[in-house]
């Protein structure tokens, strides 16, 4: 079990401090937490893809730090590959315009690979509308983001 420490104030829950993660260190006085912890009691398998790799690690390693496993991938076909070979993961957290195969298309194989995953789109292009459309057209729903996403906001959207 991941415990955690959770300081709430007037604008209410802020970021916190995983206890006993190998990470975790005290804050120093003035100083703001950068994470946002995740109490789970199984940690949760996520699965981020987005063709800019400072972003799918830099997303993967917010949700590492929060209590999730996340592995990051550049590409839709390498993370149809590790859903495949490696993990099924419970999370997906893909961008909607990659080259090759988009992130709905993606989401569409992974809805028909693992049904019970639960998936997050993010996109800040305006095309992503028209995809949205054209899924919902045929029966597809999706949680969408709006990129950039805030860490705390991708953590709460997560958690719901």
């Amino acid at each position: 079990m991941i415990n955690t420490i959770a300081r709430v104030h007037s604008l209410g829950l802020v970021p916190s401090h995983l206890v006993g993660h190998p990470t975790w260190r005290p804050a120093t006085p003035g100083h703001q937490p950068d994470t946002f912890i995740v109490a789970h009691a199984e940690r949760k398998t996520v699965l981020v893809i987005d063709d800019e790799n400072l972003i799918a690690d830099s997303v993967a390693e917010i949700l590492n730090r929060n209590g999730y496993d996340a592995i990051a991938r550049y590409n839709s076909t390498a993370a149809i590959q590790t859903i495949h070979d490696e993990r099924c993961p419970d999370i997906v957290v893909a961008d909607v315009i990659m080259p090759g195969i988009d992130g709905i298309q993606l989401a569409k194989a992974v809805r028909s690979l693992r049904p019970d995953a639960r998936i997050f789109l993010f996109s800040g292009n305006a095309a992503t509308l028209s995809l949205l459309h054209q899924a919902s057209a045929e029966g597809y729903s999706f949680n969408v983001l709006a990129k950039p996403v805030h860490p705390v906001r991708l953590l709460q959207a997560l958690q719901t």
